[in-house]
């Protein structure tokens, strides 16, 4: 794999674009008190760990428009899906349950447009937290709307009250993974910020990692030959240093839309 350094010394006109998706949040206090009540944001991690690995982060705001989805497409070279807030259940034909989070209509639409013609233009795509479970979803997939309540007694606390850069627990790697190959790694020490996990796994993924208990915290495309697909449940923006195995999955990406650009120009 090419080093995020020797990326780097490309230079970045010829680096290769990576969309990242946007949150949209909205403000609790009153108008008279913050007059601007909805805001497009971004973990600046995301965008670190992007740059760090080589590749020019693009924002992409949330949007209902399917031609601004498209056009927002156009010139980028692989697309990662960010964390954030649940999936609107009726995507993959459930019913809310009690315990099911806040759910954001907007960015639901956003993801799942982005992510389709994502996957028709056969770009890489790598998906943190939720962005791994919308990509298992848009593949035909299921999740745990509550993994407490609907996985069984023995579930682990997956949601932390520590920084994401400290780890609350470990991940085994599945030894024929695509993961355990490009960060040479048999177990994986993680944050942990969710309550949903996946249930059913799409027909084109496959389980690269699980918890102690079972949950499945990572998969991967059945054939990279065909398509990269990646994604994580945990944080891996949040802990990046060197040395640690999550900064190697960002420089895959990038390494995988660098190709992807570069069969792009040669067609």
């Amino acid at each position: 794999m090419r080093s995020s350094e020797a990326l780097d010394r490309r230079g970045l006109i010829n680096s290769p674009k990576i969309g990242v998706t946007a949150a949209l949040r909205e403000e609790t206090e009153s108008i008279a008190q913050n007059p601007f009540e909805r805001f497009v944001r971004t973990d600046s991690d995301y965008v670190k760990g992007v740059s760090e690995a080589g590749g020019v982060p693009v924002i992409l705001p949330p949007s209902l428009s399917l031609r601004a989805a498209e056009a927002r497409l156009d010139g980028l070279d692989g697309l990662l899906l960010s964390g954030g807030p649940d999936l609107d259940p009726g995507y993959y034909g459930e019913e809310p349950v009690p315990e099911l989070g806040t759910t954001i209509l907007e960015w639901d639409a956003l993801e799942m447009a982005l992510l389709r013609l994502a996957l028709k233009r056969g770009m890489p795509i790598f998906g943190i937290c939720r962005g791994m479970q919308i990509l298992n979803v848009a593949l035909g997939g299921t999740l745990y709307q509550d993994l407490p309540s609907q996985f069984g007694a023995d579930v682990i606390n997956h949601w932390q009250a520590t920084p994401k850069c400290q780890y609350t627990h470990e991940v085994e790697v599945l030894d024929d993974s695509y993961l355990a190959e490009i960060t040479d790694r048999q177990t994986v020490e993680v944050n942990s910020y969710h309550h949903q996990g996946i249930k059913g796994m799409a027909e084109d993924l496959t389980v690269a990692a699980r918890s102690t208990e079972g949950v499945i915290e990572a998969i991967e495309s059945r054939d990279f030959s065909e398509h990269w697909l990646v994604g994580v449940q945990w944080h891996p923006e949040g802990m990046c240093d060197p040395g640690s195995g999550h900064r190697n999955v960002f420089e895959a990406h990038v390494c995988a839309a660098e190709r992807h650009a570069s069969r792009g120009a040669a067609a």
